[in-house]
């Protein structure tokens, strides 16, 4: 399952400002001008997840992923800072610490789990159905 951040079209520019930061905000100190763009995104649940929790950069509080706002706002920074490869790597280290409660981490990546369903919606992706046995066939071979 997949969740979509900005609006189906993959990209689109705005209008361009001056002193404004990488993220639109006011900024004295930016000499250039900057095109505002809107890139859409596809992320998958442990995708999320694994942004949020393992971004060397994320260091999210329990009242941080209580809220939205800042969990929305967390998300943002972790994309833009993020290759698709890195993206790939944080979901595998969710994916493992999520299967693992023995493992570090495993606690808090939980309650980010928690936080990226109640703000975005997205569960785990359920395991596929083991398939039927036939207990006819069985007796047969």
């Amino acid at each position: 399952m997949h969740a979509s951040l900005i609006a189906p079209q993959p990209l689109t520019t705005d209008r361009m400002e001056e002193n404004v930061s990488l993220f639109g905000e006011a900024d004295r100190g930016e000499p250039e001008p900057r095109l505002s763009v809107r890139v859409s995104v596809s992320l998958r649940f442990f995708d999320l997840v694994g942004l949020l929790a393992f971004h060397p950069s994320m260091m999210l509080t329990a009242s941080e992923l209580q809220c939205s706002d800042e969990l929305a706002e967390a998300l943002r920074f972790a994309i833009v800072d993020s290759g698709m490869s890195q993206i790939e790597e944080y979901a595998e280290l969710a994916r493992t610490a999520l299967s693992h409660p023995r493992r570090s981490f495993h606690a808090y990546t939980k309650l980010v789990a928690e936080a990226v369903t109640r703000t975005f919606g997205m569960t785990a992706p359920q395991p596929p159905a083991a398939p039927a046995v036939n207990p006819l066939l069985l007796a047969a071979v």
